[in-house]
């Protein structure tokens, strides 16, 4: 069947995303009106028997969902999951049981999805959002756990109405779309709460706004530091709370304290909507021991070590850094950055400026990318180290690790872009 683009489902995915790319007249493109009328026509129904989760939030939206898709796999459910950005390729973004899709299934729903827009122009990220609901309703999963992209009122995948949301932690970030201040983007990551819903919220310090729009529309909300808390010790930690999933769990698998964190949020959203999913500490147990993610303080061990992290404001940088102190068997610190020019640069880069050894810098693949010339300025206004331009992060990469001596540590982050490059160079 041929669509209205021209392709049709044995066209390549490749030859699709090209044409999603430049068919749609901005790369983001905030709304729910579009996207919906297509969703109407193309897979509304299927949706209903379908237990949805929507995760938003500035900062471990990724990890949290992991976090969940490998505690829910690990209590037998059939679970699909949309997350985004991807690190390698496209098919990363829909998964069902833990397994990337295949391409074909893809570009059929891609077709089946431009015959049902008719004259409505989507975004790439909305022709995704809406494949991937169709995969999941054909695929008949239990649950299905939906990343947002960008904030949350208006970003595509709050067109369900889902059962249970989760908020991770809430930063300045995106602030073009979603306001200069914490209030205005935390009444943006609230929009995906809905009446009467199950919801957690994993940030202590969340602003009014949220905890107002949820009592307003009557949500059932649970937030950290207030309903539930963790206590860390060694090699293990204690979710304290008064349900029946509270207790002491083994350190996540993913690195850094943080992850305790996402995982107590995590673990209080399943107790919230236990009387729906029967989940047991064990399958948690399990969860938390088999969780993986790529380029979330990934280590790769060698001569130098590498450590990717996709990193990309203020608040997740202040993280990296942190962990990135407290290793102490590493000599000198290099670091492969750049960034999006719609990000705080100053901000991204200051947790590091005493740090750093060297810093090597190259554009990313992407119109929405810092000027390398803008990156150096920022990072030599505050530091002492060493500052080189290069053609590419693959070459950056490349010439880091030559000039690395055996027990250095090369960070690579500022963007999935920088990650997702060095890890095609490994």
């Amino acid at each position: 069947m041929t669509s209205r683009s021209g392709l049709s489902s044995s066209s390549t995915l490749n030859d699709w995303l090209a044409w999603q790319e430049r068919s749609h007249t901005s790369e983001i493109d905030l709304g729910l009106a579009r996207v919906n009328l297509v969703y109407q026509r193309l897979c509304k129904d299927q949706q209903g028997s379908i237990f949805t989760i929507t995760v938003a939030g500035t900062n471990g939206k990724g990890s949290s969902v992991a976090l969940l898709e490998t505690i829910l796999l690990a209590a037998g459910y059939s679970v699909g999951v949309y997350s985004t950005p991807h690190l390698h390729d496209y098919n990363e973004r829909i998964r069902i049981n833990g397994a990337a899709v295949e391409s074909d299934l893809i570009t059929t729903s891609f077709t089946a999805i431009d015959q049902a827009r008719l004259n409505v122009s989507l975004s790439y990220f909305e022709f995704g959002t809406l494949a991937a609901l169709d995969i999941f309703a054909k695929n008949t999963v239990d649950i299905q756990i939906l990343e947002v992209g960008l904030g949350g009122r208006l970003d595509a995948v709050n067109i369900v109405d889902a059962d249970a949301a989760l908020i991770t932690s809430i930063a300045l970030d995106h602030m073009d779309w979603l306001g200069s201040d914490i209030s205005s983007i935390a009444f943006e990551k609230a929009g995906i709460f809905r009446p009467q819903q199950k919801a957690v919220c994993g940030d202590s310090t969340v602003p009014l706004t949220l905890i107002n729009h949820a009592q307003t529309l009557q949500t059932d909300l649970i937030c950290a530091g207030t309903d539930f808390d963790v206590l860390i010790a060694e090699s293990s930690w204690e979710l304290i709370a008064d349900h029946r999933l509270a207790g002491n769990y083994p350190m996540p698998a993913l690195k850094g304290q943080h992850q305790v964190q996402n995982a107590a949020a995590v673990i209080t959203l399943l107790a919230h909507i236990g009387s729906q999913l029967a989940i047991s500490k064990k399958h948690i147990n399990d969860g938390l021991a088999n969780v993986s993610l790529q380029g979330r303080l990934q280590l790769i061990a060698g001569q130098p070590a590498i450590l990717l992290d996709v990193a990309h404001n203020p608040e997740a940088a202040q993280v990296l850094a942190n962990y990135v102190s407290e290793q102490n068997d590493y000599g000198d610190i290099r670091v492969v950055f750049s960034i999006l020019a719609d990000k705080d640069l100053a901000g991204v880069v200051l947790p590091f400026q005493s740090k750093v050894k060297k810093w090597y810098i190259a554009p990313i693949e992407t119109n929405r990318a810092q000027p390398v010339t803008t990156i150096n300025n920022a990072i030599l206004r505050g530091s002492a180290a060493d500052c080189e331009i290069f053609e590419s992060i693959s070459l950056a990469f490349q010439t880091a690790r030559a000039e690395a001596a055996t027990n250095d540590l090369i960070v690579c982050f500022g963007s999935f872009y920088v990650v997702e490059a060095c890890l095609e160079t490994l």
